[in-house]
């Protein structure tokens, strides 16, 4: 294939990227296309879109899914339509039958035709009960070394959403990173201190910065501002226009930079569908096209998926390279996650890739060297 490429925070020039048995095998500069190549003209070849934090899509619930592999295949192929080739399935707060369930039915794995599995990520249930948001009440409790190790038995989660300040939190951040999982501090009421206490333990996330922990103020800094002060924290952000203000969005990526800012799509199973109602594990919940809530008006998550996350930033920072903007969806969560073959347009890389125009509407998806669904 040739075209303009995005990759390492940098736009090439055209370029003929060739893939060979799943991998990128060169990527070479050059004005002129083979006969044989798919050429784009306008618009960019990119690394594949990499989203950390999806619970669904297509009317596909992954926490209540009573066939978690169908779950699983349809949201991967659902993801692969819009540019994903890699993402994180994501449950909410569960019972612990439930959690182990789920880290074996949604561990890393390729699915043909769609996205691939990177591991789960467990949201919950070790969070505080004042900033739950949707996550039902009855299932969170304190963390215990004893959980964990069931889990991790089961299958190692790529990333866990834990509250640092409640009960054996702490604890927590340390068994999990030990054993190479990604922690991600969210749905916490955690002052500065007890956050930096967290990011020494070895956290490295955010959730969903801002959302379900109390807001920045200028002398109570908080879990937010312990966030944005540390250099080695990644700061999940949705970028749906609803669950965080675009001069937020404009002022943390300018503020941090694209090494420290995955864009996450926080997708719910309604993403994908028509607006209406469906399920968020135990609970309904009802879509409008674009933000999913409880019936009591709660927000649950989000309605859109990535592509149109990243469309969003691109229209509220216009003067953000496109190479910058693509990095907070490929390379950034990639690097986070230890995937050093992913998000990036390079030799030896896999191909998973996608084609943009340029406008950022999804062209072609390439999943380890395959075409994505139409």
């Amino acid at each position: 294939m040739w075209g303009r490429v995005l990759t390492d925070g940098q736009e090439l020039p055209h370029s003929r990227v060739a893939i060979a048995d799943g991998r990128i095998e060169s990527v070479t500069a050059t004005g002129r296309p083979e006969p044989r190549d798919l050429r784009f003209e306008d618009g960019w070849i990119a690394p594949g879109l990499i989203d950390v934090q999806v619970n669904g899509a297509g009317g596909a619930d992954l926490t209540s899914a009573e066939d978690p592999a169908a779950a699983l295949a349809h949201v991967a192929r659902t993801l692969a339509a819009r540019g994903v080739t890699s993402f994180c399935p994501t449950i909410v707060s569960t019972p612990l039958a439930s959690i182990t369930r789920s880290l074996a039915a949604y561990g890393p794995r390729t699915i043909q035709g769609g996205a691939e599995s990177l591991g789960l990520h467990v949201e919950g249930p070790f969070i505080d009960p004042e900033h739950r948001g949707v996550h039902a009440l009855e299932h969170l409790r304190s963390a215990s070394r004893e959980e964990i190790d069931i889990w991790l038995e089961a299958g190692s989660p790529a990333i866990v959403t834990l509250a640092p300040e409640q009960p054996g939190g702490l604890e927590a951040i340390e068994q999990l990173a030990d054993s190479g999982t990604v922690v991600s501090l969210g749905h916490s009421g955690a002052d500065a201190a007890i956050a930096q206490a967290a990011i020494d333990r070895g956290a490295r996330m955010a959730t969903h910065l801002f959302n379900a922990m109390p807001p920045l103020h200028h002398r109570r800094p908080g879990l937010v501002g312990a966030l944005l002060a540390s250099n080695r924290a990644v700061l999940g952000l949705i970028a749906d226009g609803m669950h965080v203000d675009s001069l937020v969005i404009d002022l943390v990526v300018r503020r941090c930079g694209a090494d420290r800012v995955a864009l996450v799509s926080d997708a719910l199973a309604a993403a994908g569908t028509a607006p209406g109602h469906s399920v968020l594990g135990d609970q309904t919940v009802v879509s409008d096209g674009r933000v999913v809530r409880r019936l009591d008006g709660t927000i649950a998550g989000c309605a859109v998926l990535l592509d149109e996350c990243l469309r969003n930033v691109r229209m509220w920072l216009p003067d953000l390279p496109p190479a910058t903007l693509i990095k907070m969806a490929t390379q950034t969560p990639a690097r986070l996650l230890g995937q050093t073959r992913k998000g990036r347009v390079a030799a030896g890389c896999d191909a998973d890739l996608v084609v943009l125009d340029p406008n950022f509407n999804v062209r072609l998806t390439i999943v380890g060297g395959a075409c994505g669904p139409d």
